[in-house]
């Protein structure tokens, strides 16, 4: 079954994000489809995209990935076996999107042109929406989230990992802004709780970043280790720090998931 999307409209203020990837040009776009591992925050978007698919558990299933971009995440989960359709407002992307499918031939994935602010899917009809670092360039968070509870199944969860607070403020997000007129804020852990209980979502549950809680026991100064005493004993010492995180974690270094 294909979900269809509403159509943009002619005009609207959000021109930078329907453009970015025009004007980023052919080999950003090439970089973008290596993801996670031509990103900066490689060992961050591989933990985070391990807990992505325990959440999702084994297929089959129908995931909608809002704000997918080229869709390189996209396509890993269809490789995976899901039935995905990802959604984008820039042409540019989903075209790119598209050729990546095609080449790899993958039926059970399908790309649209689309504002995830104004999706008219006919019935609720996914167990699953993924906002992978994508929120926080809505216009209106609040349609956003409106609508990903709307075309989700009863039951049905939504994923967010986001930047957090602090990162429409980076030098980064200020040239984004200032060179390609995309939207760039902060997106809290808690506002997104709270839009979405708004939004209709009954229950939520904050889980500490996969990466962060990783990079905690997996530490490179272990191989370092004088005796195997030492190393037995760092372990340890690690594994409580990473508990204690779990426990006691920061805003920002979390991410959420909200049930239908």
């Amino acid at each position: 079954m294909v979900v269809q999307f509403s159509d943009m409209p002619d005009s609207d203020p959000k021109q930078g994000e329907r453009e970015y990837y025009a004007r980023v040009g052919e080999a950003e776009i090439n970089r973008a489809f290596g993801k996670p591992f031509t990103d900066h925050k490689c060992e961050e978007d591989l933990g985070n995209i391990t807990a992505i698919v325990h959440l999702l558990g084994a297929p089959p299933g129908r995931v909608v990935e809002l704000g997918c971009g080229v869709g390189w995440l996209s396509i890993m989960l269809a490789r995976r076996g899901f039935d995905v359709v990802g959604v984008d407002i820039s042409p540019d992307a989903i075209a790119a999107g598209c050729q990546q499918r095609d080449a790899l031939g993958l039926s059970k994935l399908d790309f649209q042109v689309a504002d995830y602010e104004g999706l008219e899917a006919e019935e609720a009809s996914f167990d699953a929406a993924i906002f992978f670092s994508s929120l926080h360039h809505a216009e209106e968070e609040t349609a956003a989230l409106r609508n990903a509870f709307r075309v989700l199944k009863p039951d049905g969860m939504l994923i967010a990992f986001e930047p957090g607070a602090g990162h429409g403020g980076t030098e980064s997000s200020r040239l984004a802004v200032k060179e390609f007129g995309v939207h760039e804020k902060d997106m809290p852990i808690a506002k997104i709780v709270e839009l979405g209980h708004r939004a209709g979502f009954r229950r939520h549950l904050k889980l500490p970043q996969p990466w962060d809680f990783l990079r905690t026991i997996y530490r490179p100064s272990y191989i370092k280790a004088s005796s195997s005493g030492d190393l037995r004993n760092r372990f340890r010492l690690s594994v409580l720090r990473a508990f204690r995180r779990f426990f006691f974690q920061r805003e920002d270094q979390s991410f959420v998931v909200l049930w239908k």
